[in-house]
């Protein structure tokens, strides 16, 4: 005898904080959220439980390392998404419970982060163990986020290139000075043009000064044009940034895809502690401030502090989500722009000018939330996933997820459970995201 999966109890306690809108439209509305990944992040097997995750959380775009193998885990990660959410119903993701292979347009966007120059975002950190004075504390094992430090390796220490994501704290406290930095230019010619149609968006990371360096890797990038449906551009603050920023619209325009600007104030430090915040805020205000075409949006130390911040400092849209479904609403634009329908189909504005941010990026601490929960999950989700393990899985598959035979004795379903680790880790993350998803009052009577 088969058993009843029919959610009971678990579901209906998840906070419903997804509209169900396109990633479109939640940026357009300012309720925009993404999942940094690591630009230098490639254990796969965690990055498709993340995408797995905060897919499932209604999250609107995940960024993920320019590696054609990671990108095809968050892919799988995405189809558990969708296989899961069969099970799980319309209470956790809204109008987006529908999304399949057919409805593409429904899913979250997956970003690629590429660099024109060195930058933090793309480097590993890299040792010999064999260099470490035998009494050495080793305060860069503790330190490390994602364990790549790993001193009992086969070649009697080294850095686990697959987690290290290039944060650089053990480089700061190894009292040897014995960790180097390794940095590295992600190249978009590792694609082919089938991978591409895998691709919804990219992001450029930059600093100021660096203008040939942007232009040649924007000519490189030209064979991406026709498959993408957003552009960022990454930028630290300097006191130059904002006529930097200008240089790259001017040299971008005319574009027929909606451009992001992602204030990096303190990157990779979000699990950091909640001041991390402050150097983002300050950043997305500069920009919001310059009036720069296109949508801000703040990454870099963002953490569970920042939209209250955002929000008590009058940056974050209060207009409800059902009066925000265009880009001509007075709320979100400063004037009424140029209408144009890009290659895709979507209708937008050229360049709208925010008066507010359009969303937010979290990295590490969007990561740290649920990475000491993965492994749990991952086991109590093998039965329901049809091709088992999500770390067996191979790289590549994309083949459609069959529903498991379930029997009187099979176990009961994570989403069942309150206690699962699944939905630990969904709520975590369902409540992160949903801090700027969320309908809010009215803050003050600034847009009448």
């Amino acid at each position: 005898m088969s058993r009843d999966i029919t959610p009971k109890g678990f579901a209906g306690s998840l906070i419903g904080n997804c509209p169900g809108h396109s990633p479109h439209q939640s940026l357009q509305m300012g309720q925009w959220v993404k999942l940094i990944c690591g630009a230098s992040y490639q254990d796969m097997p965690t990055v498709q439980r993340l995408v797995m995750l905060y897919a499932l959380a209604g999250v609107d775009c995940i960024d993920v390392a320019a590696d054609s193998a990671v990108v095809a885990a968050a892919r799988r990660g995405l189809e558990d998404a969708v296989h899961l959410a069969g099970y799980l119903g319309d209470c956790l993701l809204g109008d987006r419970v529908a999304f399949s292979a057919a409805n593409r347009h429904t899913l979250p966007w997956l970003m690629v982060s590429l660099n024109d120059s060195e930058d933090p975002h793309f480097r590993k950190a890299h040792f010999d163990a064999a260099h470490c004075p035998p009494d050495c504390d080793r305060p860069c094992d503790p330190i490390c986020p994602t364990a790549a430090i790993q001193f009992q390796a086969a070649n009697n220490g080294s850095v686990e290139t697959s987690l290290c994501y290039g944060c650089g704290r053990c480089i700061a406290v190894c009292p040897e000075n014995n960790i180097e930095a390794r940095s590295y230019l992600a190249s978009p010619e590792a694609f082919s043009r089938e991978q591409l149609a895998q691709i919804d968006a990219v992001e450029i990371h930059t600093q100021t000064g660096h203008q040939a360096e942007f232009e040649q890797l924007w000519q490189r990038l030209q064979p991406w044009r026709s498959t993408l449906k957003l552009i960022s551009i990454s930028c630290p603050d300097h006191d130059q940034v904002v006529p930097y920023l200008w240089d790259l619209y001017n040299l971008m325009a005319p574009l027929d895809l909606p451009l992001v600007w992602q204030t990096d104030g303190r990157p990779m430090s979000g699990d950091l502690g909640k001041g991390t915040t402050h150097a983002t805020i300050r950043l997305a205000q500069k920009i919001l401030d310059a009036r720069l075409p296109g949508y801000v949006q703040p990454a870099g130390g963002t953490n569970g502090y920042t939209i209250d911040k955002l929000v008590a400092l009058d940056l974050v849209n209060t207009t409800r989500s059902d009066s925000l479904l265009s880009d001509f609403s007075p709320n979100s634009l400063s004037s009424p722009q140029e209408v144009a329908v890009n290659h895709h189909g979507v209708v937008l504005t050229r360049n709208p000018v925010r008066k507010t941010i359009s969303g937010i990026a979290y990295g590490s601490y969007g990561r740290s939330q649920v990475l000491p929960l993965l492994d749990a999950i991952d086991q109590e989700l093998q039965p329901w996933l049809g091709n088992g393990s999500l770390v067996q899985r191979t790289t590549g598959h994309s083949g459609s997820l069959q529903a498991p035979t379930l029997t009187a004795d099979a176990d009961i379903p994570p989403w069942q459970r309150l206690d699962s680790a699944f939905g630990q880790g969904l709520t975590l993350v369902q409540q992160l995201v949903g801090q700027l998803k969320v309908d809010r009052p009215l803050l003050s009577t600034r847009y009448g």
